[in-house]
């Protein structure tokens, strides 16, 4: 069976949650990520569109990430799509998430990026992601 990898730079919308499960006390930590995407539309207006998905992390790795990890910090991701179905009420639910394989924490440059690029009032990070005013809370 074939895994939907996802690869991709996003930012951290709370602090992280690390807790403890299973008998031997495993390590696994949460993160909610916004992803923003930036386009122009058909009247060539500037448009940004945000996906918000939650991400797992597990043993040492979702330590680092509990420790290094705060609100407002851009994220690069590598992990695959993790689909939970449950049954609630009657109706069937459906959430998605990522399982990390591995992240690393990007910093911001301060660089603009020009005009035809991207929307005024971005920064440019490293790898790419948009300031912390384009991230919609």
């Amino acid at each position: 069976m074939a895994e939907l990898s996802v690869f991709g730079v996003g930012v951290a919308t709370a602090d992280p949650e690390l807790r403890q499960v299973g008998e031997k006390k495993t390590s696994v930590c949460t993160v909610n990520l916004a992803f923003n995407r930036g386009y122009k539309d058909s009247s060539d207006e500037w448009q940004n569109e945000v996906c918000f998905l939650r991400a797992q992390v597990w043993g040492a790795r979702a330590e680092r990430m509990a420790e290094l990890v705060k609100k407002g910090q851009p994220i690069y991701i590598n992990g695959y799509l993790k689909q939970d179905m449950w049954e609630k009420e009657g109706q069937k639910r459906v959430s998605y998430s990522v399982t990390l394989r591995d992240f690393q924490l990007c910093t911001k440059t301060g660089k603009k990026k020009s005009e035809s690029q991207a929307p005024s009032g971005e920064t440019a990070v490293s790898p790419a992601v948009a300031n912390d005013e384009s991230v919609p809370f």
